[in-house]
């Protein structure tokens, strides 16, 4: 036991931060120890630039599945073109972009799509202008060559009437020489004389030469198929056209087979005047196919013989209303064949044309 009454004295055994009494006051607590400064934070490394984002492909449409619709087109924003495509056209019309020159006057201009070829045919005339009567229709009818004859002839009558009176000219002069037909009328004194020399004519001789005559006179109206050819691919023919022939020897060969043809024919009654308006029937274009397309003699008849044969109402219609034209024109003393022998063989050259798929102008 303690010999103090009063318990222990302080400081003994206990804590001395411990209060004696709660009447007492505390110790002061010892001050806390500074705290250690702390060492700035280091800076942070600056960062990698971001890598530039690659662009995608554009996307492409989906397969189509068999049978089934193509997906719908990609609506593009407005005053934007669709990126192009492998093969694809330019954008149409070719105009420069802003703040370049046009191109220059007959230049293309770059992207613009080039123009067409040529070979097309031209713009239709205005609804206010009316085209002639020959100059429509598919199939030829004798009207368009009728009507063709007549418009060009009077468009060109001055070097039509020229040349067709240097071609009489000739013409008659070789008939008054090699047929006795013809000389027995300017010989003739009485008519019983005339009876004579006609059945003088009939004779080999004279026949012979008659068929002399009508080769030279087949060569002569080549002049005027020329012509009348050349009219129907230049629209008015000058008068140079008329006697530059081509394929001038088969011209000759030509009317040589012709008249051989008459000359032997004469000789059979009846049935050979039948049979030589056939052949001369069938010979329509022969003519025409050697001086136009240049053709030999008999590839020329055999041309001649096809075209006939598959048109033969055509023919036959024309070559009648040919006949009719001349018989009018010889009804106006003569004079009016200086119009009905062009125009005949104007509407010859435009069947022609139109039979063997040419096109008149």
């Amino acid at each position: 036991m303690s010999d103090n009454p009063n318990g222990p004295g302080p400081g003994a055994g206990a804590d001395p931060n411990e209060p004696t009494s709660p009447y007492e006051p505390n110790q002061p607590a010892q001050p806390a120890e500074p705290a250690q400064p702390t060492e700035p934070a280091q800076p942070a490394p600056p960062s990698q630039p971001a890598q530039p984002v690659q662009p995608t492909e554009p996307p492409t449409a989906p397969p189509a599945q068999p049978g089934g619709y193509p997906p719908p087109a990609q609506q593009q924003p407005y005053g934007q073109q669709p990126p192009g495509q492998p093969g694809a056209y330019p954008p149409p019309g070719g105009y420069p972009p802003p703040g370049q020159q046009p191109p220059a006057y007959g230049q293309q201009a770059p992207g613009g799509y080039p123009p067409p070829p040529g070979g097309f045919p031209t713009a239709p005339p205005e609804s206010g202008t009316t085209q002639p009567a020959w100059a429509t229709g598919a199939p030829v009818t004798v009207g368009q060559a009728v009507s063709y004859g007549w418009s060009k002839f009077w468009s060109n009558a001055g070097i039509w009437i020229a040349a067709v009176l240097v071609v009489a000219v000739i013409a008659f002069v070789i008939n008054l020489i090699f047929s006795a037909s013809i000389r027995a009328y300017f010989q003739q004194s009485s008519t019983e004389d005339l009876q004579q020399r006609l059945d003088d004519a009939r004779g080999f001789g004279n026949v012979l030469l008659a068929a002399i005559g009508s080769i030279l006179s087949y060569i002569v109206l080549a002049f005027l198929v020329s012509g009348a050819l050349a009219t129907t691919y230049k629209g008015r023919a000058a008068f140079g056209d008329f006697f530059r022939l081509r394929n001038f020897w088969q011209i000759v060969l030509l009317a040589v087979v012709v008249g051989v043809l008459s000359f032997v024919l004469g000789y059979v009654p009846v049935l050979g005047a039948l049979i030589l308006l056939v052949v001369e029937f069938f010979l329509t274009f022969a003519l025409y196919f050697v001086i136009d397309a240049g053709q030999d003699t008999f590839t020329a008849i055999r041309s001649s013989f096809g075209v006939v044969s598959k048109n033969p109402g055509v023919v036959i219609v024309l070559i009648l209303a040919v006949i009719g034209i001349s018989i009018l024109g010889a009804l106006v003393c003569g004079v009016g064949l200086l119009a009905a022998v062009p125009i005949g063989l104007l509407a010859y050259a435009f069947a022609y044309r139109r039979l063997t798929g040419g096109t008149p102008v």
